[in-house]
């Protein structure tokens, strides 16, 4: 690409170790069915800081037909790597995904036509969970939830309830996304910290402005989750994840009643669940359980520590645009 040639689409990936991972992306992008002279790149290393940088070392080592940038955003987080591409990316869009998935060769093609035609803020893509050893029939939904989307329109809708896009699979305008306001840098995965939420407040605090998202289940990428992923331990430590970033979303957005589930009934139903999973040997009964315990106690707890210190939730009527203070 040439010095003076402005890509229509930066691809923004914010990376913290994973390399080989990085370099499988980069050469899913290099068969993307969008000339390559209308993208590019921008990769933000949000490893630990050290005089290696093996991100860097990745990429530079790669030959790709598309333009390809390395920045480095020492503030840890996925939010915070993300806001740093964002702010140096070129395109008119922005396209935002992570270092382990692979898209489909219309992926990128198939957003921008979306978001053009509609004419929207944003247009989210599906995304494909892949399971180690296809254990997915071992997983609740709820508990398949926790890795993404399960339930997906046929054809384009807009992103509302049930509905939602993931962070991994996702386009808009770049110049909209810095009037409201990048994401939230106190939600989102942050190194052992499994944050989330942070794509969901962010096209809702869009919504609320006026700025509507889509979402196109024809631009598909696929999302592999690790052995790991499935255990109690990791269902616990997100459902308590999950459980502080609902709350923190009360400070900007409208939750969605659906979304929270927080009060007696669904601890009653969880102490059940929990009690009816251990007797009867139903492991996943007995995990999904678990996790909502956690994410209601958690819920609750960070709700309260807001209230101390005086960080008010909006009002649920007559919702004002809020912007955050994650500007370039």
């Amino acid at each position: 690409m040439g010095e003076f040639n402005v890509p229509l689409v930066s691809v923004v990936v914010s990376a913290r170790g994973n390399t080989a991972r990085l370099r499988n992306l980069l050469d899913a992008l290099a068969r993307q069915s969008l000339p390559a002279d209308r993208f590019e790149a921008v990769v933000v290393d949000n490893d630990l800081p050290g005089p290696v940088r093996p991100i860097a070392e990745a990429v530079r080592d790669g030959d790709w037909p598309f333009a390809v940038r390395v920045l480095y955003e020492p503030t840890p987080g996925l939010s915070a790597g993300r806001n740093r591409g964002i702010c140096a990316a070129r395109g008119r869009y922005v396209a935002i995904t992570d270092p382990d998935i692979t898209p489909e060769p219309d992926w990128l093609g198939t957003l921008v036509a979306a978001i053009e035609e509609e004419e929207v803020f944003a247009v989210g893509g599906r995304t494909v969970v892949e399971y180690p050893g296809g254990e997915v029939t071992a997983l609740t939904k709820a508990l398949r939830e926790c890795h993404g989307a399960v339930d997906w329109p046929d054809h384009r809708e807009l992103a509302v309830w049930p509905y939602w896009v993931t962070g991994c699979n996702l386009l808009f305008d770049r110049q909209t996304a810095l009037d409201i306001g990048l994401f939230r840098t106190d939600l989102g995965r942050r190194g052992r910290w499994l944050g989330d939420c942070e794509d969901l407040e962010f096209v809702d605090r869009a919504r609320q402005a006026g700025h509507q998202t889509l979402i196109e289940p024809a631009a598909v990428v696929s999302h592999p989750v690790y052995r790991p992923e499935t255990t109690l331990r990791y269902f616990v430590r997100q459902g308590a994840g999950h459980g502080i970033c609902v709350a923190r979303m009360h400070l900007s957005v409208r939750v969605e009643p659906a979304a929270i589930q927080a009060g007696r009934d669904a601890v009653h139903q969880a102490v059940i669940g929990l009690a009816a999973g251990w007797t009867f040997l139903d492991r996943s009964r007995a995990v999904e359980s678990a996790r909502d315990l956690a994410r209601i106690g958690a819920y609750h707890l960070e709700r309260g520590r807001l209230r101390l210190l005086g960080r008010r939730p909006i009002a649920l009527a007559h919702l004002p645009a809020q912007k955050t203070k994650e500007t370039c």
